[in-house]
């Protein structure tokens, strides 16, 4: 009897191994899902005592929430393929207004902002326009040998009185994003100034109605707010609005489909570094610059993308 039963031990332990169970099922494979996310951050800190500029209104960054935007190209090529020649990085200059006032970050000496020009175009430098680096990153278009792009936010009169002179001079151009609300307002240009830009080769491009936060906005106020200023723009001034300043550095998930559905190609941020509009053609970067940076901190910003 007792070798029936030691024989029956043997042969179950035989049959079902060592761990006293079958075989588990494999687990399902699992689909990852790529995002790009917004790191959710406060403004960014002054680089130096001299930088305090980066804590200004301009240069809040995207909303606190984190958002995951999709890494799609506005406007890909008709046939579906996803070989989209890649462009090289740019430096977006960023200014505001062009005069003198002591204390205020905002206002670029103009001596100062001809002593930039001045190098720019002793180095070699060749200005470019939006237009011309979306098309080189999405059409196939060439650039010029060290291209950079010059742009002005909000519309201030001096962009025209001060800053257009000096950079006629040095056979630059510039991209003006303007708030259409300001437009013939105290210290803004006025529709007369701006079509005399454009006809020299300058772009108006869209920053709002009245520069508000737009995250803060229910969606039908964002629309309201890109819908309206891109259709006066493009009414007034007889030409095609297909890019976009953030007011405030401030946006988000919601912020960019408003845009995308309004119309607009591309969106420039607050965030610094050179533009690689190949990598996220509504999160490009540009190079801020204010009146207390010196030309020593101007020059390392122009050889440094990452800075």
């Amino acid at each position: 009897m007792e070798k029936k039963i030691i024989g029956a031990l043997l042969f179950v332990f035989l049959v079902f191994g060592s761990s006293g169970c079958a075989r588990p099922l494999s687990s399902p494979t699992s689909q990852t899902q790529i995002t790009t996310l917004i790191p959710a951050s406060g403004p960014d800190q002054p680089e130096s005592v001299n930088d305090q500029v980066e804590l200004s209104n301009d240069q809040v960054k995207p909303s606190n929430d984190t958002v995951k935007l999709p890494r799609d190209l506005p406007n890909p090529p008709s046939d579906g393929q996803a070989n989209v020649p890649k462009a090289q990085t740019v430096p977006i200059l960023y200014y505001h207004s062009v005069m003198q006032e002591t204390g205020n970050e905002l206002r670029m000496p103009p001596e100062q902002f001809e002593a930039q020009m001045a190098y720019l175009h002793d180095k070699g430098y060749q200005s470019i326009s939006l237009d011309q680096l979306y098309q080189a990153t999405y059409a196939g278009g060439a650039l010029p040998e060290n291209p950079f792009v010059i742009t002005f936010d909000d519309g201030y009169v001096d962009n025209y009185t001060n800053a257009f002179p000096i950079l006629s001079k040095y056979g630059f151009t510039a991209t003006v994003f303007m708030v259409t609300s300001y437009i013939n307002g105290e210290g803004f240009l006025s529709l007369t100034q701006l079509k005399e830009l454009v006809t020299n080769g300058w772009e108006i491009e869209g920053h709002t109605t009245s520069h508000p936060h737009l995250t803060k906005l229910d969606v039908s106020a964002v629309l309201g707010e890109l819908q309206l200023s891109k259709e006066l723009l493009e009414k007034e001034l007889g030409l095609v609005v297909d890019f976009f300043a953030y007011p405030y550095g401030d946006f988000n998930a919601t912020v960019v489909q408003a845009l995308k559905d309004t119309g607009y190609l591309m969106a420039v941020t607050t965030e610094r570094g050179w533009a690689d509009v190949s990598t996220d053609a509504w999160q490009v970067e540009r190079v801020y610059c204010y009146a207390s940076m010196g030309m020593d901190e101007f020059t390392r910003r122009m050889h440094n993308p990452n800075y």
